[in-house]
């Protein structure tokens, strides 16, 4: 019975992070068609979903590889800044979609990197 139960909530947690990032995929490309009082909801709304992703979805075997991996999207996205916005018709878009994603995967990151120093600490 507990197995079943960990195994659903291992499952929603998964979709979870999946939903996420959808979302931060769509508001990356419907923000500037959207009211400019709704956008710093939902980006809070991303921000606290990459926050539950961080304490939930990532094991601590799986912490390293997450937090290298989300190290190298920020840092390949942060360089990318300012180019992609003269990228003609699209790069608006792809600059929008990449801060939507930053908003969601960092919160994640910096609670999987302290989770992860806690773990060495107590080890």
């Amino acid at each position: 019975m507990v197995q079943a139960a960990k195994k659903v909530v291992n499952k929603v947690i998964t979709y979870a992070f999946t939903i996420g990032v959808v979302i931060a995929l769509v508001l990356g490309l419907i923000s500037a068609m959207l009211p400019p009082e709704i956008t710093p909801w939902l980006v809070s709304l991303l921000i606290l979903a990459g926050v539950v992703v961080g304490f939930f979805n990532i094991t601590p075997k799986e912490a390293e590889s997450y937090v290298l991996f989300v190290t190298a999207i920020v840092v390949v996205t942060s360089l990318s800044k300012g180019s992609l916005i003269a990228v003609q018709f699209i790069g608006p878009y792809l600059e929008s979609i990449l801060s939507s994603l930053m908003a969601f995967i960092v919160p994640s990151a910096v609670i999987v990197g302290i989770k992860a120093v806690i773990n060495l600490a107590e080890n």
